[in-house]
């Protein structure tokens, strides 16, 4: 018998496609959660910029709310919630000292990346997902199953992480 013979035989050649699309569903969702999970870290070890903008906060006005009104025309209420929220980020930043602006700035530009990088990796697990789904030939509404099931347990383990790490620390002790 022949080495291709024997492969066939041990059924190499039909279960090695279901391992791969196993591990690339598995591996494209750990680059979905991995990033989420260091960007919480991130953004809470960058806590004393939050201090800082609500202090700057509570030190200013908060502008009243729109009429509701406007709520049937959705497109000018959106337009006046946008405007409104503006003015009021930028009458926060104008009362922050200029340190305070630099980290509140460096922590925008890190939860971004962060984001973009989650985002693009949420795209690859969708597809991954599709393909496991095709490999096995499940219906239909299995594939919305695992990713709902998936982006579930992704918010999970995040969630999980930040509690554990805000367990951890020197205050909770």
């Amino acid at each position: 018998m022949g080495r291709g013979r024997s492969v066939v035989a041990l059924g190499y050649q039909s279960s090695m496609p279901h391992l791969i699309a196993w591990c690339a569903f598995v591996g494209a969702w750990l680059l979905v959660v991995g990033p989420l999970d260091q960007a919480t870290r991130e953004l809470q070890e960058e806590e004393f910029e939050r201090d800082a903008v609500a202090l700057a906060a509570s030190a200013i006005e908060a502008p009243p709310a729109i009429s509701r009104r406007w709520i049937p025309l959705v497109p000018v209420y959106y337009v006046l919630r946008q405007r409104r929220a503006r003015e009021y980020r930028r009458r926060i930043l104008a009362v922050m000292d200029s340190g305070d602006l630099e980290a509140f700035a460096h922590l925008r530009e890190v939860a971004t990346a962060w984001a973009y990088v989650a985002a693009g990796a949420s795209l690859i697990a969708v597809k991954e997902t599709w393909v496991l789904h095709e490999s096995y030939e499940w219906a239909g509404w299995t594939f919305w199953a695992l990713l709902v099931l998936m982006l579930a347990l992704g918010a999970a383990v995040t969630a999980a992480g930040v509690r554990r790490r805000r367990g951890l620390t020197p205050s909770a002790m």
